[in-house]
């Protein structure tokens, strides 16, 4: 299964926004590498699996059926990076929801939006659904609520609140009649994705404040970045797969620099340039392989250590633990949500 990440800026948001609820964040990160006094690494990206986890950790901690909404409410929008003043200065509401979509994977690659207008008995409305990816650990239901309460306010701070939601469909496992009261707008359960229908007639309208000129140079950067990351994904996709297929720790940068075309050097030079390094990759490779095995029942620890190459199962433990914080054993009782 493919990697999916979520820049720091916004982890490091987010764990403000707990700590702000009065959350132990201690607790919402414990065993989960790449934290230093509850903050995410300067230039540290958090994996997907990760990140859920941290979002079931502060459910479990919250018992708060407006949790989602909480967060999603008090978000600092300037974590968005690069989408901020792309989104501030599109010229008007369509163009701005549409470049959240263009844009999103640079923030967060756990799920994405789908934006259609749509006929709702006699009425067109702009229908936002949240689509989470596929992963070993599922989205929290307030997690997904989060981000879709955190857009529409973005939506609705844009257009001076010209903008209104008519409904949001919300999983079963949501209070509907809480959240109608803290939303003051209609909220219906239902099966399926989270979905958020806007009023559309406003959306084509210009917004005021947004300044072209700005507007233009942001998007160009937002572009190259989107275009940069491609090319990360496609060489680091590539080594991947090469990795996987010469023997996982045993094989060598020169080796996949060999099968690469490359003179010596040149893979290192190139994803040093995309912020990470042979090492880091294999890691990630070593990481999920072992992850996804030893969550089948029928995969023994040790075949596990003797497929992905390590010559001693208990240097294939020493490696597990300083992933995951636990041993192989122990990962296969407690990564279950």
């Amino acid at each position: 299964m493919k990697k999916n990440y979520i820049e720091g800026e916004w982890i490091n948001a987010l764990m403000r926004t707990f700590s702000n609820l009065g959350l132990d964040t201690r607790l919402i990160v414990e065993g989960i590498a790449g934290f230093e006094n509850e903050q995410l690494i300067p230039g540290y990206r958090l994996e997907v699996n990760d990140a859920r986890q941290m979002w079931h950790q502060a459910d479990k901690i919250a018992q708060d059926p407006l949790l989602g909404v909480k967060i999603g409410s008090s978000q600092d929008y300037r974590a968005v990076g690069v989408l901020a003043p792309v989104i501030w200065h599109s010229p008007d509401a369509r163009t701005a929801l549409n470049n959240i979509v263009t844009f999103q994977t640079l923030i967060s690659e756990s799920g994405c939006f789908q934006v259609d207008q749509i006929l709702v008995g006699e009425e067109w409305v702009i229908q936002c659904e949240y689509v989470a990816v596929p992963n070993s650990v599922p989205a929290n239901s307030h997690q997904i609520l989060a981000v879709v309460i955190g857009t529409v306010g973005i939506i609705q701070a844009i257009s001076n609140n010209t903008i209104k939601v008519k409904r949001l469909y919300i999983p079963l496992s949501l209070d509907a009649d809480l959240i109608s009261k803290a939303l003051a707008c209609e909220v219906e359960n239902r099966d399926g994705n989270l979905a958020v229908d806007f009023y559309s007639e406003q959306f084509d309208k210009p917004l005021l404040g947004c300044d072209q000129h700005l507007y233009q140079i942001n998007i160009v950067y937002a572009e190259e970045l989107l275009r940069a990351k491609r090319a990360r994904l496609a060489l680091i996709d590539s080594v991947k797969h090469l990795i996987e297929n010469n023997g996982f720790s045993r094989v060598s940068s020169e080796e996949v620099e060999l099968s690469l075309g490359m003179h010596k050097r040149t893979l290192q030079r190139n994803l040093s340039e995309q912020g990470t390094s042979f090492r880091q990759v294999k890691e990630s490779v070593l990481k999920e392989q072992a992850a996804n095995l030893l969550l089948k029942d029928s995969v023994e620890i040790e075949s596990v250590a003797t497929y992905l190459g390590y010559s001693e199962p208990s240097a294939f433990h020493r490696a597990f633990k300083s992933w995951f914080g636990v041993t192989p054993k122990k990962f296969c009782g407690v990564r279950q949500y």
